[in-house]
């Protein structure tokens, strides 16, 4: 699937595990200056969505907020308009509590591992 959207790169970056079966999922900050890593809980705080997939120590391209990005569903069913945090697996998921969010919907996913359009946002819903 190609990214049409508007990347606003989170500059200099590097993966601080390995990430390569993370593309497309939310990620946070490491707690190695300037690394990232999965975010796998709804209270991550997420700094973007990995675009590449790289190994511990490799340049991480992360779409940070404000961009439209390309996300891995981790639910059956996301509307589009949905407010989305991350799962436990590290794939988007709607939310309607509390949680840390992500992003939002620009499309509808109808099953697990969809990838579809988000506005990458950050915040709580």
């Amino acid at each position: 699937m190609a990214n049409y959207g508007q990347i606003i790169s989170v500059p200099g970056l590097l993966a601080g595990a390995d990430l390569s079966a993370y593309q497309y999922r939310p990620v946070k900050l490491a707690s190695t200056a300037g690394e990232v890593v999965a975010a796998t809980a709804n209270t991550d705080a997420v700094v973007g969505i990995l675009q590449n997939d790289p190994t511990d120590g490799q340049a991480a391209s992360v779409a940070g907020v404000g961009s439209l990005s390309i996300a891995k569903s981790g639910t059956s069913v996301i509307a589009a308009g949905a407010y989305l945090t991350c799962n436990t697996t590290g794939v988007v998921a709607t939310t309607s509590d509390n949680a840390l969010i992500c992003g939002r919907a620009t499309q509808a996913a109808t099953a697990a591992g969809d990838l579809i359009m988000i506005t990458v946002l950050a915040g709580r819903y």
